[in-house]
């Protein structure tokens, strides 16, 4: 619990809880994937691909699942979802150890830290970085979209 305190404070204070948006400098971002594991958005990072609901999580998920490769990471792309809304138990017992099965890394959002990213529902949100500055914005919706933006 501390742990995910001082992390969410991190989150807060390097970005001052401001929504990222285009030109936004996103060098001190740091968060929690379902392992526990703290990433941090480095200038290798090309996209991040975050999903605000159920609906396009499950649009990314059956995607990265269908394919052979890590592809998140032969794109330099990171998977962002808000968890937030989710009940602490059902994200504890349920969702959480069902993710731990992904071969993948999502990284997940919480109450504290939601705020961050533009939330647009049945949206997967894309965001184009070059050296941690927000470059473009897409919103797509489908996988056929996915597939373009990252293959």
């Amino acid at each position: 619990m501390m742990k995910k305190l001082l992390i969410t404070v991190i989150i807060a204070l390097g970005l001052h809880a401001a929504p990222i948006e285009m030109g936004t400098k996103i060098d001190n971002l740091e968060i929690v994937d379902q392992f526990e594991k703290l990433h941090k958005i480095g200038e290798d990072t090309k996209l991040i691909l975050f999903a605000s609901d159920k609906e396009t999580s499950d649009i990314l998920k059956d995607y990265l699942l269908s394919q052979k490769e890590n592809i998140l990471e032969k794109n330099s792309a990171v998977y962002v979802a808000d968890i937030s809304g989710m009940p602490s138990i059902i994200s504890k017992f349920i969702a959480l150890p069902k993710m731990k099965k992904y071969p993948f890394s999502i990284l997940l959002l919480d109450e504290n830290s939601k705020e961050l990213f533009t939330k647009e529902d049945g949206k997967i949100i894309v965001y184009d970085l070059e050296n941690l500055e927000v470059k473009n914005i897409r919103k797509i919706s489908t996988s056929k979209e996915l597939e373009e933006i990252i293959k």
